[in-house]
């Protein structure tokens, strides 16, 4: 009973780290949009380093 409860654990935990994972390739995703259109815009230069 104890490893049927360890494996869903463990289960649930990877389904979290799956889902965290998505959304911080997302999130990321939107800032280099973000970015680039801040160089479009002639807001940042293109040698300015990215905060």
């Amino acid at each position: 009973m104890i490893t049927v409860a360890l494996e869903l654990l463990i289960v649930v935990a990877l389904v979290a780290i799956l889902l965290l994972g998505r959304n911080l390739l997302r999130q990321l995703e939107s800032l280099r949009a973000e970015i680039a259109a801040a160089r479009i815009a002639g807001v940042l230069d293109h040698n300015e380093p990215v905060p």
